[in-house]
């Protein structure tokens, strides 16, 4: 009987309409990926979508969630938290640097860029958000798609438009920045650097890390199998299909992270987690039915498939979409509610359940799919389980 009032009062606190500028973002991005599918072609595509699954793995050991620590806590001022997050940021890049050159120099240049452009970027945008500068967000996080497409039309391979457009972007939030950046270095000090609680927010940074790396396996382990095609293929159908979830949830998720804030206790704030993801369900149902009766047709207005590829695969692919953005955005939650060793400790049984079955089959692009669907749904089931414990008994 409560439960339509409270979605009610969840869409009236998200103020969707007045902050609708903060999901234009996720239209240029959408449409910028587009753009260079269509002109370049699924390997290109699939090139960039390879450099970006990457990099955000080691842009969450960068930067150790500072972005969603800013969005999160109220335990410090915005110039003492960016501080803290530039620091944290200047020696991971350091202790990451070293040991990528103590075991060959495995990783290239440009995934290490790609990862400090992603953190410093993501770190910055945070604080707009909290600041509640919402054109500005949204403006600063729309330059990286623009530049994107400017690059790629000018010529430049993916291994450089990647970095340089959120390097870009970077560049201008730094200058946008300039005070506040000038007021948190004045009380710089050895004093300062020694307090810096790396522990505060290393739980959440290696879930995070270790779920970015669970996320790209899938990348990684077809692009190893079958090449930057199939990257492609998998990389484009989810922008396609799971374009309008992901787009609207990108732009609830900082809304819902903020008024995180404001509950005191642990079953409240998991309410509110379930009370988005139920506005989301009509639309899974109705873009999974696009997907299992459209789908070739829907996918080749933008660019013919040469692959051996029906409607069943690309269905499977949106399925696990949805499950990677359940579980994405779940980490918030688990931050907030300090219990991110938790979603850890289900991320890492999972991805080892996950290798143990990989070994055992033949590598059928159809099997292979079938499984990262099995093992990412075992995932989710776990994270309902524990989130609806909290519900039931209430948990503070």
């Amino acid at each position: 009987m409560k439960f339509k009032p409270r979605l009610s009062i969840l869409l009236t606190d998200y103020n969707f309409i007045k902050n609708f500028p903060v999901v234009i973002h996720q239209l240029f991005f959408f449409f910028a990926q587009l753009i260079i599918l269509y002109i370049y072609g699924i390997g290109y595509s699939g090139s960039l979508a390879y450099i970006g699954a990457v990099s955000t793995i080691l842009a969450v050991l960068i930067n150790l969630k500072w972005d969603i620590q800013i969005m999160v806590s109220n335990n410090q001022t915005l110039s003492e938290s960016l501080l803290d997050a530039s620091l944290t940021i200047f020696i991971m890049t350091i202790i990451i640097s070293i040991l990528n050159i103590l075991v060959g120099s495995l990783l290239p240049i440009y995934i290490l860029l790609s990862a400090l452009a992603i953190g410093i970027h993501e770190l910055l945008v945070s604080i707009l958000f909290v600041q509640k500068k919402i054109i500005i967000y949204s403006l600063y996080r729309t330059i990286p798609a623009l530049a994107l497409v400017g690059f790629a039309l000018i010529g430049y391979e993916p291994e450089f438009i990647w970095p340089a457009s959120f390097f870009l972007s970077v560049i201008f939030l730094v200058i946008y920045f300039k005070n506040l950046f000038i007021k948190a270095f004045d009380n710089i000090n050895i004093s300062r650097i020694k307090n810096i609680k790396f522990i505060t927010n290393i739980n959440a940074a290696i879930t995070a890390t270790i779920f970015a790396f669970f996320s790209a396996s899938f990348v990684i382990i077809i692009n190893h199998f079958y090449g930057s095609d199939y990257v492609g293929l998998w990389a484009n159908t989810i922008r396609i299909f799971n374009s309008v979830i992901i787009f609207l949830l990108a732009a609830s998720l900082p809304f819902m992270l903020n008024m995180l804030k404001g509950k005191e206790f642990v079953y409240q704030k998991v309410r509110i987690f379930f009370y988005l993801w139920c506005l989301f369900l009509p639309l899974v149902v109705m873009s999974f039915f696009v997907v299992t009766n459209l789908g070739l047709f829907v996918f080749s207005l933008f660019q013919p498939i040469n692959l051996d590829i029906t409607n069943f695969h690309l269905s499977l692919i949106f399925l696990i979409g949805v499950s990677i953005s359940f579980i994405g955005s779940a980490q918030g939650l688990y931050q907030a509610i300090n219990k991110s060793i938790i979603l850890l400790a289900m991320i890492i049984i999972t991805i080892l359940f996950g290798l143990i079955i990989i070994n055992k089959i033949s590598l059928s692009f159809t099997s292979l799919i079938e499984v990262f669907l099995f093992v990412v749904a075992a995932l989710v089931l776990m994270t309902l389980a524990h989130l609806i414990n909290y519900l039931i008994f209430k948990t503070r």
